[in-house]
């Protein structure tokens, strides 16, 4: 079975932490999603880069993903925290116990704040700690517990992305990509 993940796009999206997902899983053949969660399929991020999503987030409330990510960027994660169909999938993929994760701002933002790090443990940017019911884990750049992971932001995003792709697509498959990237694990 392949595997599919969606990277959710909002107005103001950090760019680094959204693209590096895409590249990384993508160079693994992964099939991403990277879906758009407002109106229009071109979304500009934090730093008024404009990039072109796949889909709108609507069209993707009925596919089953081994992965959604979070990318953080302000007002990135503002915009996803006020999406509901973002939040619905986020629910349906927790209590499926299948794998979501969130970087920067959107671990406090959008996870904390619906409820979806009740009981795990997490880190966030650390302008942001605050808002985490525990900030045992803040210290980490990236945190995995059980069904979630979480990472500090846009200099942690490449070691994010392939956490992420170790446990979607197993530890070979992270070290050839990383290797590709001249990265050592």
């Amino acid at each position: 079975m392949d595997k599919k993940i969606l990277v959710p796009l909002a107005e103001g999206f950090e760019m680094i932490e959204a693209l590096s997902i895409v590249d990384v899983f993508r160079r693994a053949g992964v099939h991403v999603d990277l879906a758009a969660v407002g109106e229009s399929l071109q979304v500009t991020s934090s730093h008024q880069v404009k990039v072109m999503a796949d889909l709108p987030l609507a069209e993707c409330c009925n596919t089953m993903y081994d992965l959604i990510v979070l990318p953080g960027g302000i007002p990135g994660a503002q915009n996803l925290q006020k999406s509901a169909i973002l939040i619905e999938l986020l629910r349906k993929q927790n209590s499926g116990n299948k794998l979501y994760a969130a970087i920067c701002a959107a671990p406090a933002l959008v996870l904390e704040h619906h409820g979806l790090l009740q009981g795990k443990k997490a880190t966030c940017h650390p302008g942001f700690v605050e808002k985490l019911s525990s900030q045992d884990h803040v210290s980490e750049r990236v945190v995995v517990d059980k069904n979630c992971v979480t990472s500090k932001g846009a200099g942690t995003s490449i070691e994010f992305a392939l956490e992420l792709l170790g446990i979607v697509m197993g530890e070979e498959k992270k070290k050839t990509v990383a290797k590709g990237m001249a990265i050592e694990v």
